[in-house]
């Protein structure tokens, strides 16, 4: 064979093995696609790649355990931490960021290994490139500021940008909120309507404490107490409206038809959404609804029917419910920036199956795994970020139930990439479940439930995007006050209490490793 082809046939032959040794996991950050596990989970087939002399360094991130109340950490902080956990590729980076040798830090194989390490060490803290942080650990801002949150420093106001260091592109990052129960009635229509208030006032809180806790004893708690409290606001107002507004995609639960008709029910369990407090859910920026849930047939079929018409009126997208099983399989699906994002939403209250659609029939999508499941995988592909909502489980429930975790990793099996349940009227436990996270329950969000601190209180979940990747979720709690107004909870009154909850009555390795330190 002449020496010539014989050189071409082993050039073709390396570039051949090459190319079959990237694997998904190794695709750059915003073009991975479908259910790929995220970089350093357990059991990832990828890890971040080797760097090389002649390779620039990613801008390295800290990051702690998701139950850690840190926000900030200052570079001193930093310089001076013990045990602060780095990758092997990165000590020498992040030795001369912070004046210490590298061989001064805990070292370890990759960042995947630094990830898996304070993801099940509460007070660990490392140092990560930040495509490698991913939702098993909580980032946190240097001096101040953020990297991986829409509208933060940026590359070149990061206290660590040094040299060719690469950072995230700004306009690739967004930022996705979650919300709880709506109820356009009792409450509601008391404040705005009865008193007056006007439909600007549910929006408009802002921070509040709680300046008082009493203790009771209550059916209405898996633990056989609820309590009793006082709070008062502070700050200047209009940081929730702001914050909703804000969010490059919000999502609630519309928990009630909404009928020109309407009757007030002070106190009745029997919701129908009065159509002059719609304006509320446009002015909350609220981009999508879901319908299924077990309040939706309040108002019967025509209730529905007519739901459904006021919605397409405004310009709310929903999902969850409809006319018939089909229509109530309808995926909400949304664009932003060329990421798709698609939202499914089924019901499985207890003992309200007769709720569910069916061929011809008008009802809720029915939470049962192979219908979900189907559904998924027939949205999949059309998808960047799939999102499944579930209306399940019993109320007054912290700690997600065996039934609700079955059907949650039935869904991420499928191909979700996060999912958000409600309906327990308070916050439940969380997980992060190969790689992707769970939310069991949020709690309630415009709606009255006033009579103890649990079900005043509820979180809004936060996603933070990266192209088509989840690189960071948090909950976000808060009260609402007066029967109808949401106020952020401050965190050493109030805040850092409601996350205590969901945190201890989450499941998964990451929360048992902080049970576990807390005992």
């Amino acid at each position: 064979m002449p020496v010539a082809l014989v050189v071409l046939v082993v050039l073709i032959s390396l570039l051949g093995f090459c190319g079959t040794r990237q694997t998904e996991d190794q695709a750059p950050v915003g073009q991975r696609g479908g259910n790929a596990p995220a970089t350093g989970e357990p059991g990832s087939a990828g890890e971040p790649r080797e760097s090389t002399a002649a390779e620039p360094q990613n801008l390295l991130v800290p990051v702690t355990h998701l139950t850690s109340t840190r926000e900030n950490v200052t570079r001193e902080e930093l310089s001076q931490m013990e045990g602060l956990a780095v990758a092997e590729e990165s000590s020498a980076l992040a030795g001369e960021l912070l004046g210490r040798p590298g061989e001064d830090l805990q070292s370890f194989p990759s960042a995947a290994e630094v990830i898996d390490e304070v993801s099940l060490t509460p007070d660990a803290v490392g140092l990560v490139p930040w495509d490698a942080v991913n939702p098993r650990v909580k980032a946190l801002s240097v001096d101040g500021e953020k990297l991986l949150e829409p509208g933060g420093a940026g590359a070149e106001g990061y206290p660590f940008a040094t040299g060719d260091a690469a950072g995230p592109d700004p306009e690739e990052l967004r930022r996705v909120v979650v919300a709880g129960d709506i109820v356009l009635d009792r409450g509601q229509s008391y404040a705005v309507i009865q008193q007056g208030l006007g439909l600007d006032f549910p929006l408009a809180g802002g921070y509040a404490a709680i300046t008082g806790r009493v203790a009771e004893e209550s059916q209405y708690s898996e633990f056989g107490v609820i309590h009793q409290f006082t709070a008062e606001r502070r700050g200047e107002g209009d940081e929730v409206r702001e914050y909703l507004n804000g969010a490059d995609l919000a999502l609630a639960n519309l928990e009630n038809p909404v009928i020109r008709d309407a009757i007030w029910h002070p106190d009745a369990p029997t919701f129908t959404g009065d159509l002059r407090l719609l304006p509320i859910v446009e002015n909350a920026g609220i981009d999508g609804v879901t319908l299924g849930n077990n309040h939706i047939l309040d108002a019967g079929v025509p209730g529905l029917e007519e739901t459904l018409g006021h919605l397409d009126g405004a310009g709310i997208k929903h999902t969850g419910a409809g006319m018939d099983l089909e229509a109530a399989r309808e995926p909400m699906v949304f664009d932003l920036g060329g990421v798709r994002v698609g939202v499914l939403n089924y019901q499985g209250v207890p003992s309200y199956d007769w709720a569910w659609a069916a061929e011809g029939v008008p009802g809720t999508a029915p939470l049962v795994a192979d219908v979900m499941r189907e559904d998924i995988q027939r949205l999949r592909p059309e998808v960047d970020l799939l999102v499944v909502m579930p209306h399940w489980g019993n109320e007054y429930l912290a700690t997600p139930e065996p039934g609700q975790v079955e059907l949650a990793h039935a869904a991420v099996d499928a191909g979700a990439d996060l999912v958000v349940g409600d309906h327990a009227h308070w916050p439940k436990g969380m997980e992060v479940y190969r790689g992707k996270p769970v939310f069991y329950g949020t709690g309630n969000f415009l709606f009255d439930q006033s009579w103890s601190e649990e079900t005043s209180t509820g979180i809004f979940v936060e996603a933070t995007l990266y192209g088509d990747r989840v690189v960071q979720t948090r909950p976000v709690p808060f009260v609402v006050l007066d029967y109808a107004q949401p106020n952020f909870l401050v965190p050493e009154a109030g805040g850092d209490r409601a996350l205590e909850t969901i945190f201890s009555t989450s499941v998964g390795p990451e929360f048992e490793a902080y049970k576990a330190a807390r005992d």
